[in-house]
């Protein structure tokens, strides 16, 4: 995943380095992209952080896209042609796909099979496009966490590698936690308050991260995604 900013150089993009709330890419006034791993779209959806990136997105952007990234090593698809079904099945990644366009008729979603291919499709929509504001897209809200799953300074500065305390947050760090695999919207809180750090949070072992994440699952996607080998290109 962390590799596309290479890409997008290499394919004459430029790029300002600005925290966004909203989105992970911004192409232009109009469009803005959300970008998601196979294993990061099935984690969003199980946490319901997906429903409020797009909501977030339709609020303030015209033409919000969800882009869907597969490795260029994998199958091209989430589901085999036999699970292909005309009902609404609640645990089917396609039937939550399908209400989710439903539910946001403005969101476009984009495939891609490599990180080649992200950087040649964002190539390709910022044609004729206007460059974007990165101070007005820096300063456009994120998604409002409902109000038991937001946290509070004292949680923050728990995942501060520094522990500098004084009230200092390390927002940067937060947001990357998010990200992961296996965390989710209600055992993230539970991390703050028992790691010091992602760094931490990576050396522990499968046992030790379902203490800390309450769920086996989770803790093994989060313990494989940590153990995972960087792509070769």
């Amino acid at each position: 995943v962390f590799p596309l900013p290479v890409f997008l150089h290499q394919g004459g993009l430029m790029m300002a380095p600005v925290t966004l709330e909203v989105g992970d890419y911004v192409l232009s006034p109009h469009y803005c992209v959300e970008r998601k791993s196979v294993p990061d779209l099935f984690g969003s959806f199980i946490s319901g952080r997906l429903f409020k990136q797009c909501e977030a997105m339709t609020k303030h952007y015209k033409t919000p896209m969800l882009l869907i990234e597969f490795e260029a090593d994998k199958c091209f698809g989430l589901v085999s042609a036999s699970d292909l079904t005309n009902d609404i099945i609640q645990t089917s990644i396609i039937s939550k796909l399908a209400l989710l366009i439903l539910h946001f008729p403005r969101l476009r979603i984009i495939w891609s099979r490599s990180l080649h291919a992200t950087a040649g499709i964002f190539a390709h929509l910022k044609v004729n496009q206007d460059e974007p504001d990165t101070e007005t897209a820096a300063a456009v809200d994120g998604p409002e966490d409902d109000d038991d799953d937001k946290e509070d300074d004292d949680d923050d500065d728990k995942l501060n590698p520094n522990n500098t305390g004084a009230g200092q947050v390390n927002t940067a760090a937060i947001k990357l936690l998010r990200k992961l695999p296996g965390i989710t919207d209600k055992n993230y809180r539970s991390v703050l308050s028992r790691c010091k750090s992602i760094a931490e949070l990576a050396e522990m072992s499968p046992i030790e991260l379902q203490d800390v994440l309450g769920d086996r699952k989770q803790a093994m996607s989060l313990y494989e995604f940590f153990r995972a080998r960087a792509p070769n290109s």
